[in-house]
């Protein structure tokens, strides 16, 4: 999809200047001096000069209000094409602030239709034979999914949304560590419990101190079931807080056949599709800290030694992530993510695959096959003309 030069809405009317230079205003009259060119009297010169530079500052600033409201129009347009959830879907006109107070949102009226229609025949995708798979590409939206696709188990593909919630209450950056959490005796014994039952898990001693980025990494790299049920327990403040808020979210981003039962997907009632997996993998993958951590093949922990990606796709033909998982009933699933070279831009191409055969590596090989199809069939569409303005934005704090 090629994105084409924005223009904002130009305004009715005369057009005013926007560049920084002042423009001239009114001439200054002092009330009650007399007017007109043959007036005796009138300013000293020390009082002329106060005048003028308050004329200038007046009309700098009337100049920065102009340019504000040029930028943010072209911004919020700029948001309209890219995303594929518009501004209206948050409702009403007033955000919750800090102090019970409100802070009026600006007001986005789209001046283009809100979905285009992609001409020619559906891409013909080899979607696995057992299972089912999806595909999608970042700020464009789903491209496809395998035909009648079930609601499955999608076992540590639900630790996607575990780090999605978890960066949105707690952001950080690529290379910021964030908060640092000591581990207790109670976290100790929960990764021990969860040894004996066979799950994934990540070494912990007590007193140990692992700051967020590395509390993600154990979570996305070597899938540790221990680290999502503490990273839950941390931002919601009991696992259960934590799974409400997990359905909640998955409902605000429209994954509508999504269900989450707890924060690891060791319980098989974690279940989803493909389709709602590829969105939220393409969605997770706009954050640069996840980029950062899931291309990682190992890497090194104080306590744990050496941790390794479970990722048996990651490397080949260019991908980069993202999550994997593997549980007896939801079998071998896999999301995948790779750049590519589309009309001369790079776009992120995301691949899902669930319930396959021969486990991590049967989910490899249908990701890699979709993959490679997928992008043979993108091609580059203009949406709109450069000169066609795509929405109107009216900001309260600058009328």
């Amino acid at each position: 999809m090629r994105n084409e030069p924005l223009v904002p809405p130009r305004p009715k009317g005369p057009r005013r200047p926007t560049s920084g230079a002042a423009r001239p205003g009114p001439p200054l009259r002092l009330v009650g001096a007399p007017q007109g060119p043959g007036a005796p009297g009138g300013l000293d010169p020390a009082r002329q000069e106060l005048a003028r530079r308050r004329a200038l500052a007046r009309a700098r600033r009337r100049a920065q209000i102009r340019r504000r409201r040029l930028v943010v129009a072209s911004l919020v347009a700029l948001a309209l094409v890219v995303t594929v959830v518009g501004l209206s879907s948050h409702g009403g006109a007033l955000a919750p602030r800090a102090g019970g107070q409100s802070l009026v949102r600006p007001r986005l009226r789209p001046l283009v239709a809100g979905s285009v229609v992609v001409p020619g025949r559906p891409t013909a995708l080899p979607w696995p034979a057992q299972g089912e798979g999806a595909v999608a590409v970042r700020g464009v939206g789903l491209m496809g999914a395998s035909p009648h696709e079930r609601i499955v188990p999608i076992a540590s593909l639900t630790k996607m949304m575990t780090a999605w919630i978890v960066l949105h209450d707690h952001p950080l950056t690529p290379t910021g560590g964030g908060p640092t959490l000591t581990m207790t005796r109670a976290d100790v014994a929960a990764y021990v419990a969860a040894v004996r039952a066979g799950d994934s898990n990540l070494p912990v001693q007590a007193g140990e101190r692992l700051s967020e980025h590395q509390l993600l990494e154990a979570l996305l790299i070597p899938s540790a079931d221990n680290i999502a049920d503490l990273l839950g327990r941390w931002d919601a403040g009991s696992g259960a807080t934590f799974v409400k808020k997990m359905n909640a979210t998955a409902r605000a981003l429209g994954l509508d056949h999504t269900h989450y039962a707890d924060a690891s997907g060791v319980n098989p009632g974690s279940r989803s599709t493909a389709a709602d997996q590829a969105r939220l993998a393409a969605d997770l993958m706009g954050l640069p800290i996840v980029r950062t951590i899931v291309r990682n093949p190992r890497l090194a922990f104080p306590v744990a030694g050496t941790i390794t990606n479970y990722n048996p796709a990651l490397g080949t033909d260019g991908i980069i992530g993202v999550k994997s998982g593997f549980t007896g009933q939801a079998q071998g699933c896999l999301a995948t993510a790779a750049w590519r070279r589309v009309g001369g831009r790079s776009v992120l191409v995301v691949t899902v695959s669930l319930g396959q055969p021969d486990a991590l590596y049967g989910a490899a090989r249908a990701d890699v096959k979709l993959l490679a199809a997928a992008t043979k069939a993108l091609v580059p569409l203009a949406v709109a003309p450069a000169s066609v303005p795509l929405a109107a934005v009216t900001v309260p704090w600058a009328t």
